[in-house]
């Protein structure tokens, strides 16, 4: 089999009951018109015909294809940058696409200055149908690696990683790799942990889409809520060991977003032990005093997390009662 050399972008798709989706996701990234695409495919033990649907690829000279027992998709993503060869890493998952010209616009603003590159994502619905949604209006906005906490954090919130494009010999040196035992926010986790090695490398932030997801009703944040997804509590407990004073409200704010979300719906669902959600209700306090020490935001939200702070469980129910109300007006 012939193989690439000298790749310029790994593209690192961890690959679990894709059978669906995969097609799409790989075409789409062999379609790009970038010379040098390296496609690392791990596939995370499957048990649908992904696998037989991967060895197609087999002799492709783009692609790589590597094989585990089934680990998560951290472990698998892990698995993808220990094989990657790319001075530059993109991550996709195997349910959404890239646009045509997705890598080409991500090398478009590269010099020996710029660390990260952050773009757009279009959604779509499970359908295919695209859903509207509103772009920032500035072409390009570059900021330091400091800024760009906050940034990500706040201003222009961007969670995850695969609307970015990341420098994979930096990561390589520094062994920078997703924390295997989080469940939730391990993304975010990771860009932090990404941005903390920048040092005077910039971040720049282009409209332009470079992603397209396709939401599933499946999603941590449509399902039902488990106790794995309150392992956002361990991403957030290691990114604030990386974040200064300068970044705390912003920090918090999120903290307090995301903690609420996922109290509410362990709380409405009436499946959590009493002592799980006293515990989470006890650090989302803590956090609170943390947040009002740091100067918090004023908005609709921050009344809302002190209301929560008051008594969360009479604020999910209220919150419940009124989203069932809005479903028996609407039915």
């Amino acid at each position: 089999m012939v193989t690439l050399n000298n790749p310029l972008i790994s593209v690192i798709v961890p690959v679990y009951n894709a059978e669906e989706s995969i097609i799409r996701c790989v075409e789409s990234v062999l379609a790009q018109r970038v010379p040098r695409v390296e496609l690392i495919l791990i596939d995370d033990g499957s048990t649908d015909s992904s696998p037989l649907m991967l060895e197609s690829w087999r002799d492709h000279p783009q692609v790589r294809i590597i094989t585990q027992r089934n680990n998560g998709v951290s472990s698998a993503r892990n698995a993808g940058i220990a094989a990657s060869r790319g001075s530059w890493l993109r991550f996709v998952d195997a349910d959404d696409f890239l646009p045509a010209d997705a890598l080409s616009l991500c090398l478009a603003p590269i010099d020996e200055h710029v660390g990260l590159i952050v773009g757009e994502s279009q959604h779509f619905t499970p359908q295919g149908e695209p859903i509207a949604r509103a772009f920032p209006a500035e072409a390009q906005r570059v900021l330091s690696a400091r800024d760009a906490v906050n940034d990500l954090l706040y201003f222009h919130p961007r969670h995850g990683i695969c609307d970015k494009l990341f420098n994979g010999e930096l990561i390589r040196a520094h062994q920078l790799r997703f924390n295997e035992q989080i469940a939730n926010f391990e993304d975010l986790l990771f860009v932090m942990q990404y941005l903390s090695l920048l040092d005077s490398q910039r971040v720049i932030c282009i409209n332009s889409v470079i992603y397209h997801y396709v939401e599933s009703e499946n999603s941590a944040t449509r399902s039902a809520v488990r106790e794995k997804h309150f392992s956002f509590a361990r991403s957030f407990s290691e990114m604030q060991r990386l974040l200064t004073r300068s970044n705390d409200k912003f920090f918090y704010f999120l903290l307090l977003k995301v903690s609420s979300a996922y109290l509410y719906k362990a709380i409405a669902s009436g499946e959590f032990n009493r002592a799980f959600i006293n515990d989470h209700i006890r650090r989302y306090r803590q956090a609170f005093k943390s947040y009002l020490s740091s100067g918090m935001i004023v908005n609709g939200w921050s009344l809302y997390f002190t209301l929560f702070f008051c008594s969360p469980r009479l604020v999910s129910q209220l919150r419940k009662l009124a989203q069932n109300a809005a479903r028996g007006a609407s039915s």
